[in-house]
């Protein structure tokens, strides 16, 4: 019957989503029954779907204790292409605990195991191709620590790498991570493309968790092209959708962009409460991948809300910054350093501006790929020519 669950699993998956409890019950049976060295392969599909099921809904204890047993299942065989899926496992699992250099280690690892052909199969055993996900959240994590060229370099193969597929899921993955990678790191252009391709294949393939986030996204893009009640109508039914599906997928990123349209629109109350939102959920569910990011957009909304009171939004900013040297999350430190180092300079503490934004340079050069360096640049070059400083 082993095979037999995991098949329902699968067919779960497609109806209900990853989050469904059915679906975490059906690999939980699978997982349950697969005793013999025959049953190994339904075993590992049974511990992928147990992890990317907790994954989904944002559970964290469930997904380091399912991402343990998958690398108990392969420990006899460190070197198989299975191994590399759960190394990918783990790897993700850290990166959404905001535990980045742990993720860097284990997506490394994984993408070391990974061999074009040999491995094609296991995006039809695994739900999506472990080179293209693996080479995302590789991208995701080094773009977050700072290693720019590097993330850039691997989106760029994966992108390349999708097309020469065909697996649904997969093509509908990857083109959402390309999407999310490039609205991360501001590429609005590079961003309206992947997510009008998003849309392509989710109406091509009618993907139920996909609609939901091609929705949100189709409503960004709405939303960045001046249509804002429009935009702001489709990311929130998009929401709500994954809200139905019990997804949790991107909830930092995604409560951002909502913020952002939101306080655009002229609305900085509703802005401020969507990442209050989001913030709670990161308290409650571990999701702290974009954690610095969220309390540096909230450090921005509380100074549009009340500029003549810097203090809230100063304590936000630098709150923000402790959060990225604890995740070694060098980017966003930069972001969060320069948007302190601009309220600093308004207030006439040149000094400040100064000891807060050189530190968070350091390392880094110009690249079209992370524009916020050349400003920061062009600020620190300022603030050293002023007399005040």
């Amino acid at each position: 019957m082993t095979r037999l669950h995991v098949a329902y699993g699968n067919a779960l998956i497609a109806a209900r989503g990853f989050g469904a409890p059915e679906t975490t019950e059906a690999f939980a049976r699978a997982r349950q029954s697969a005793f013999s060295e025959q049953d190994a392969p339904e075993r590992l599909a049974a511990d992928f779907g147990l992890w990317a099921a907790s994954y989904s809904r944002g559970d964290l204890p469930s997904m380091r204790a399912h991402s343990a047993d998958f690398l108990a299942d392969i420990a006899a065989r460190p070197d198989s292409p299975e191994a590399g899926v759960a190394h990918r496992v783990q790897g993700m699992t850290h990166w959404y605990a905001g535990e980045f250099l742990d993720a860097r280690n284990c997506v490394e690892r994984a993408l070391a195991r990974f061999q074009p052909g040999r491995d094609d199969d296991l995006a039809y055993r695994f739900g999506v191709d472990p080179g293209v996900s693996g080479m995302a959240y590789l991208a995701f994590t080094l773009w977050s620590i700072g290693e720019i060229d590097r993330a850039v370099s691997l989106v760029e193969r994966m992108n390349a790498r999708i097309a020469g597929l065909t697996h649904a899921n997969t093509l509908a993955l990857g083109t959402m991570h390309a999407a999310m990678f490039a609205l991360m790191s501001r590429d609005r252009s590079r961003a309206r493309t992947r997510v009008s391709e998003l849309v392509r294949i989710v109406r091509e393939h009618d993907l139920r968790l996909f609609r939901a986030v091609g929705a949100l996204l189709e409503g960004w893009a709405a939303a960045d092209a001046g249509a804002l009640a429009d935009g702001l109508e489709g990311m929130r039914r998009g929401l709500e959708s994954l809200r139905e599906q019990n997804a949790l997928l991107f909830d930092g990123l995604i409560k951002i962009l909502l913020s952002e349209a939101e306080a655009l629109a002229g609305d900085p109350e509703r802005a401020l409460a969507t990442v209050d939102e989001a913030l709670a959920t990161v308290e409650r569910a571990g999701s702290r991948a974009f954690e610095a990011e969220l309390r540096r957009t909230r450090g921005e909304i509380l100074l549009q809300l009340d500029p003549a009171n810097p203090a809230p939004a100063e304590e936000a900013l630098l709150t923000a910054i402790a959060v990225a040297k604890r995740q070694a999350t060098r980017s966003f430190e930069l972001r969060a350093a320069l948007s302190l180092a601009k309220l600093y300079c308004s207030m006439g503490r040149n000094a400040d501006a100064h000891s807060v934004l050189g530190p968070a340079l350091e390392g880094f050069a110009p690249t079209p790929d992370f524009p916020e360096i050349g400003e920061a640049l062009e600020l620190m070059a300022t603030i050293e020519a002023s007399p005040q400083l």
